[in-house]
């Protein structure tokens, strides 16, 4: 199970964990191997053994370092990094039981995993990882070792900004044995496997581990910033349950008015000055409710019906629940997204056109319906298919449009839809009884020719996938008016596909607006190669704080959202303290915990 920073504990039980960490100094700490060898981590062979690089041969980044253990003790000193949560009695006690066994330099340099690292790094800050810039700077400017003692205070330096920078070392998403130190079993792990392997093996696993210690998704490090935040919301009692409503309108009155108030002031949408008494339904409390609706994926019209009632009384526990879950989903997933990329993400409903972390494009959407869930998948766009022709796979054509045809004799020669049999002939609608035919019994093909009637309307993107579906267009564009937009069979509808196509070729100089407007005028088939093949990826994110640094929730419609338990760090905290208000706000950061071990 995940876990969230360790840094959330109280201010005063930071305070007690200091001043012991004071009286009892990180360096004092460790156990007396004076007499007996260290004992050795399964991930690290001792050096001279044989089979240590796959023969009998030392390696020098397996020579112990005498001096690491006072490096790291006048580095934990040091004000370098102040700032960044380092676990510096676990380090001296790591390297006291692997004896000194440098993990991200060699005598001569940077081991694999060191200058991965050290590349890692700033690219994880761009991404929106808060590290301070002295303790980056002091990174970038390792020196290349030249003697133990230099070698040393690089091992120190890089070994302290991986713990205090590594997600499953600072954060709850971390299970309890990989916090602080400790994840540096994860780095001899993988170092073990660099050494046992090819040289393409060893590059793959040390960048498995950064890619999951260090993520350089900028959505990942949005919202991991923004998680204490929604802890300090849950710390503070939540918020009330709101009465169900059938409906409450601005401008009227109505009994659940103030409890809506009181849940919209404890969430931040409202201001307590403008927190009026009564039962009216007045205009700040309209602004806080549209804000609301915008945040949650609702119509913003300040209408409060079931909808927005049932996200208000989702709790504070479970959105910080639904913030964890969706956190380990952008971790995995986020390492697959190209700095330009098309995300069609089912929850929200939309899909967007991300280019190096901004929105260059955007459309609200239409995904699968329950009984025919639009799948997660990755795959790149390589056709745009103006007037699409359509073929309806054999399971809409059996079940759907039989269905139409019997309710609506008509239907599909109205539709522009023409009838193959096994053989390929044309057969007319009246030549069969639709009342027999079904399910597996539907010897014949329909296909639609393009036109407005068209079920992919003006525009088909086509990608590479096990599942059939693609994006394209539609003629029930009144559809995108819903609140809730789950119709189609699978495949992902969007609202403006002719805008869309536009936007992907607008780099061809073939393809000018000019003459997609004239193809499209044409009905005229046409199918438009991709110079620059655009990555898409359908997703399933119901949290993420979007590129204006705002917090956004969806409702988990498919019931993917297996929610993970409370952190224990975080319920604790409830426990420990009758008076929450005394508690101390978390920072914005991801790491919070200061104690330097001093």
């Amino acid at each position: 199970m995940t876990r969230w920073t360790k840094s959330l504990i109280p201010a005063a039980l930071l305070a007690v964990s200091f001043a012991v960490a004071v009286s009892q100094p990180a360096w004092a700490e460790r156990q007396d191997v004076t007499g007996a060898p260290p004992s050795v981590p399964a991930g690290i062979p001792p050096a001279g053994t044989p089979g240590a690089t796959g023969g009998s041969e030392v390696t020098p980044a397996l020579l112990p370092l005498a001096e690491l253990d006072s490096a790291l003790t006048e580095l934990a000193k040091d004000p370098l990094f102040d700032g960044l949560g380092v676990d510096w009695t676990g380090l001296l006690s790591f390297y006291a039981e692997t004896g000194g066994m440098p993990l991200f330099t060699t005598p001569t340099g940077l081991s694999e995993m060191g200058q991965k690292f050290r590349d890692r790094l700033p690219m994880a800050v761009a991404a929106g990882l808060k590290v301070p810039a002295q303790v980056q700077a002091a990174v970038a400017a390792v020196a290349v070792p030249t003697t133990p003692a230099n070698q040393a205070f690089a091992e120190a330096i890089l070994a302290a900004a991986f713990v205090g920078t590594a997600v499953d070392a600072t954060t709850y998403l971390g299970h309890a044995d990989e916090r602080g130190a400790k994840v540096l079993a994860k780095v001899a792990e993988a170092q073990s496997d660099a050494l046992s392997g090819t040289p393409t093996e060893a590059i793959t696993a040390i960048t498995a581990l950064l890619d999951e210690e260090l993520p350089t998704y900028y959505r990942f490090w949005a919202m991991a910033n923004y998680l204490p935040t929604q802890v300090a919301l849950f710390e503070r009692g939540g918020w009330p349950e709101v009465p169900a409503v059938k409906k409450v309108e601005p401008g009227k009155s109505d009994s659940a008015v103030q409890a809506i108030r009181a849940r919209l002031v404890a969430s931040g949408e409202l201001a307590a000055a403008d927190a009026v008494t009564g039962d009216f339904y007045d205009p700040k409390l309209l602004a806080a409710v549209e804000l609301f609706q915008r945040n949650h994926g609702l119509n913003d019209d300040g209408v409060i019906g079931g909808r927005t009632i049932e996200e208000m009384n989702v709790s504070a526990e479970d959105r910080v629940r639904q913030i964890l879950l969706n956190l380990e989903r952008m971790r995995e997933e986020g390492v697959k997204f190209e700095p330009r990329h098309l995300i069609a993400n089912i929850p929200s409903q939309e899909v967007k056109v991300i280019e190096d972390g901004r929105v260059t494009f955007y459309t609200k959407a239409i995904f699968g319906k329950l009984q025919r869930k639009s799948p997660t998948l990755s795959s790149v766009i390589h056709t745009v298919k103006l007037n699409p022709d359509w073929t309806a796979p054999a399971k809409i054509a059996a079940i759907d449009e039989v269905k139409r045809e019997r309710a609506n004799p008509g239907f599909l020669e109205a539709k522009g839809f023409t009838i193959y049999d096994r053989s390929g002939n044309v057969v007319s609608p009246n030549a069969i009884d639709w009342h027999s035919v079904g399910p597996g019994n539907f010897p014949y093909t329909l296909r639609q020719a393009p036109g407005p009637e068209n079920a992919l309307g003006p525009v088909k993107f086509d990608f590479v996938n096990d599942h059939a579906v693609f994006l394209h267009g539609t003629p029930t564009v009144k559809l995108f008016e819903k609140q809730d937009r789950f119709f189609s069979s699978g495949c992902v509808r969007t609202q403006t596909p002719i805008d869309l196509a536009k936007f992907v070729l607008k780099d061809d100089p073939e393809w000018p607006a000019e003459r997609i407007d004239s193809v499209l005028k044409s009905a005229k088939t046409t199918l438009v190669k991709l110079k620059n093949p655009l990555p898409v990826h359908i997703t399933y994110m119901t949290a993420w704080v979007d590129e204006d640094g705002v917090m956004q929730f969806r409702k988990d419609a498919y019931g993917y959202d297996d929610l993970p338990s409370l952190p224990e760090g975080v319920t604790q905290q409830l426990l420990a303290s009758g008076d929450v208000t005394k508690m101390s706000a978390p920072s914005a950061g991801p790491v919070l915990n200061e104690d330097k071990g001093k």
